[in-house]
C-alpha cells in the first residue's frame, strides 16, 4: 500500500501519472525491465515509480528539476519509509551548470525547453535549476554501476542521453528506459546515439502518440 501527497492543482495530473506506474506499467512493458538493483530516475516527479521501484531495488537516485515537486518526492519517500531513495533536486542536461526550467500550468510537463511547455501546456513561470549531466549525478553519489536508468524530462530525453554518452556502457548502465515525447524528441534518434552498445526496443500505441517508450540492454538480453 502506497501513499502519495501532491499540490492540490496537480491531483488530476498525479492520478494519471500513478495510473501510468503501478496499473499501465508503461516503463515495464518488456520482460526483464522491472526496476532491481539501484536504480536511477530521471524526472522522478512526485516520486511515483520512485517509491514502486524502491521497492525491489537495492538503491533508487530520484533526480527532480522541479524544486515544488522535489520536495513532494521528499515527503513521499518519507510518507512511504523508502531510506533507500536518495532525492537529487537538479535536473539532467547535457552539461553542468544553471538553467532556466519552464514550470508549466500542469507541473507533471514542467521541462527545460520552454516551446514544449508551451505546447502541451501553458507556462506558469520559470526558475533557474541547477543541471548536473548524469556523470555528475553519478560521481556526485559514488555510483559505480547502474542497474535501469528511467528518463523521463518531457521533451529533453535526446540532450539527456547525449550528455549521457561517456557513461551508457552497458557494462556501466545495464538497462535504460526512455519515454519519448514526439514532435520534440525522436525514439530513432535516441536509437541511433544508442544502438553502437545497446540493443533497442521501441513501443509505440496509436491511443497515446505523443509518448513513445524505448528500451535498451546490453548483451546477455534484459533480464535481472
Amino acid at each position: 500500500r502506497h501513499r502519495f501527497v501532491v499540490p492540490s492543482s496537480e491531483v488530476e495530473n498525479a492520478l494519471r501519472n500513478a495510473e501510468h506506474v503501478f496499473f499501465a506499467r508503461d516503463y515495464e512493458q518488456l520482460g526483464g525491465f522491472e526496476p532491481s538493483g539501484v536504480v536511477v530516475d530521471v524526472g522522478a516527479y512526485a516520486g511515483f515509480y520512485s517509491v514502486r521501484a524502491s521497492r525491489r531495488s537495492r538503491l533508487v537516485v530520484a533526480v527532480e528539476a522541479n524544486p515544488v515537486m522535489c520536495h513532494y518526492l521528499r515527503v513521499n519517500a518519507k510518507l512511504n519509509r523508502r531510506v533507500n531513495i536518495v532525492p537529487v533536486c537538479a535536473a539532467v542536461g547535457g552539461e553542468s551548470g544553471k538553467r532556466p526550467l519552464f514550470i508549466a500550468e500542469d507541473m507533471v510537463n514542467s521541462s527545460l525547453l520552454e516551446s514544449y511547455v508551451r505546447e502541451v501546456s501553458a507556462i506558469r513561470g520559470r526558475v533557474e535549476v541547477r543541471v548536473l549531466t548524469l556523470s555528475g549525478v553519478l560521481s556526485l553519489l559514488g555510483i559505480e554501476h547502474v542497474d535501469l536508468l528511467k528518463v523521463d524530462v518531457e521533451g529533453a530525453e535526446e540532450e539527456v542521453i547525449r550528455g549521457s554518452s561517456e557513461v551508457l556502457e552497458p557494462s556501466f548502465v545495464r538497462r535504460i528506459v526512455v519515454e519519448v515525447h514526439p514532435p520534440f524528441c525522436k525514439a530513432s534518434r535516441i536509437a541511433e546515439m544508442l544502438r553502437p552498445r545497446y540493443r533497442v526496443a521501441v513501443v509505440v500505441s496509436d491511443e497515446t502518440p505523443s509518448q513513445v517508450f524505448l528500451y535498451a540492454w546490453g548483451p546477455g538480453g534484459p533480464s535481472r
